[in-house]
């Protein structure tokens, strides 16, 4: 794989590890930039254009995860602190509604 693309990936993994969303923007649209460039490169029909297709699925899919899972953390981190709750509303309850058409 693109030692470039790689680089990145390595780079935008730590920001998500690290909370450090600003630069996870950032990195996301270089890795995607740097994937396109380097699969446009590539002749068409080249094997190596899914690889860098699965791979992009991947990467933006596992930060998708992992920085919906780390903002929910810390909306039940801040909801544990007393001065903040506050402030917050608590969630609204979702009724379990069961509807049988016959």
């Amino acid at each position: 794989m693109n030692e470039s693309l790689s680089n990145i990936e390595r780079q935008l993994r730590h920001a998500v590890e690290s909370q450090r969303y600003v630069e996870v923007q950032r990195l996301v649209l270089a890795f995607c930039q740097a994937a396109e460039a380097h699969a446009r490169a590539l002749p068409p029909g080249d094997p190596r254009i899914v690889e860098i297709t699965e791979m992009t699925r991947q990467v933006l899919g596992w930060t998708r995860a992992m920085v919906q899972s780390g903002r929910a953390s810390l909306v039940l981190q801040l909801r544990q602190l007393p001065k903040v709750r506050s402030y917050l509303r608590a969630p609204t309850p979702v009724p379990a509604v069961i509807r049988l058409e016959a």
